[in-house]
């Protein structure tokens, strides 16, 4: 479900249209409906950051962390879709369905650029400290959370910044 703030905002703009507005009917709106209501009684003045956080909340998609990710050269596959490619990308984080497994693997450009066709050692022993095992001849790495929940963001805020790390020390000139 969704904040306490996010649910009075939503509550309030349901009110005055006169629709239902308890927390049973807005758990029945689709997240872009609970976005616009949200956005209705945020009313004209609304911050970027404000936007962007509140996109983080409802959807799950941190746009601010998407958007490091070019610098660090990652691709992310997630929710079913690319959220993030470029074709100078290192590295790929594919999240499975519901975010509930992971795993890592090197671009092909990677994989042209330095000659090698597999994760690098230095980027395979932090994935393993992270709880990732290697597969295919360490071509990549997997995490399945063990309780089948959605991966943390804290989880996955040290993946990319284990990836990046490496990037910016043996990878940043390829």
């Amino acid at each position: 479900m969704y904040s306490e703030e996010i649910i009075r905002r939503v509550e309030r703009s349901l009110r005055q249209d006169g629709n239902c507005a308890t927390k049973t009917c807005i758990k029945d709106l689709s997240k872009v409906q609970v976005m616009d209501l949200y956005l209705m009684d945020y009313g004209e003045k609304i911050s970027p950051s404000e936007v962007r956080r509140v996109i983080m909340e409802i959807f799950g998609i941190n746009l601010e962390g998407i958007s490091s990710l070019e610098k660090i050269r990652i691709s992310v596959f997630s929710k079913g879709q690319w959220i993030t490619q470029q074709p100078r990308d290192l590295f790929v984080v594919h999240a499975g369905a519901g975010d509930v497994d992971v795993k890592i693997y090197p671009t092909d450009y990677f994989k042209e650029q330095s000659g090698i066709d597999k994760i690098p050692d230095s980027l395979g022993e932090k994935l393993v400290k992270l709880g990732y095992q290697p597969q295919k001849d360490k071509k990549e790495y997997y995490y399945r959370d063990p309780s089948a929940q959605p991966v943390p963001m804290d989880f996955k805020d040290e993946t990319m910044s284990a990836i990046g790390g490496v990037v910016k020390r043996d990878y940043q000139d390829l």
